[in-house]
């Protein structure tokens, strides 16, 4: 069986009540029912180049690689993906966290803010360090259902508020959403259970 695009659901999860201090309350995630089926994005890190040294010039038995600089390990990789809008709250929803808002309007059961996930996860064991400045950062996992589900899990992606953007149809609005990944990158065969969808009033 071929996995499909109409196959895929996308979710974007913010880390939840509590912020950082391990833990506490409970994650909560959007559900984005990608239906333009156009996700683009990557499917590992790249790794450190190795750079050959040789005596000279000439390639002897003393030549050897030496590893090169760290930045592209950790450099921040784009990733996109559009969806519909439905004439609903979730919709508004998915713009302001898109924009960077750090606000849930209106859910129910006292979640009324996001918690960015900035400064939580670790690529090659080293915990990424805070932004300097105000970013809210983002768990995106995007899984396609069939035999053998696959799927992947982006950490900390950052939305650049200037780069989303809206286009108008006569079928619909469509959101076209350009992301940074600076976590890292996972394969995955199921969403995390441990989050909630938000739920609106």
């Amino acid at each position: 069986m071929l996995l499909a695009g109409k196959d895929g659901e996308l979710r974007i999860a913010e880390l939840g009540i509590g912020g950082p201090t391990a833990g506490q309350g409970t994650t909560h995630y959007l559900q984005v029912l990608f239906c333009e089926m156009n996700f683009s994005g990557p499917t590992s890190r790249p790794r450190v180049e190795d750079r050959l040294i040789m005596d000279r010039g000439v390639f002897d038995s003393s030549a050897h690689y030496v590893s090169g600089n760290d930045e592209p390990r950790y450099a921040p990789m784009p990733f996109s993906f559009s969806a519909r809008l439905a004439d609903t709250i979730n919709s508004r929803a998915l713009m302001d966290w898109l924009s960077g808002s750090t606000n849930i309007p209106n859910a129910v059961g006292g979640t009324t803010r996001i918690y960015s996930w900035d400064g939580t996860t670790t690529i090659d064991g080293n915990t990424l360090p805070v932004f300097k400045d105000d970013k809210s950062t983002y768990r995106v996992q995007v899984l396609w259902d069939g035999t053998s589900d696959i799927g992947l899990q982006y950490n900390e992606a950052y939305f650049p508020p200037g780069q989303q953007t809206l286009a108008e149809s006569a079928d619909g609005l469509t959101l076209t959403a350009n992301g940074m990944i600076y976590g890292d990158v996972t394969r995955i065969t199921a969403f995390d259970t441990s989050g909630a969808t938000i739920s609106f009033v």
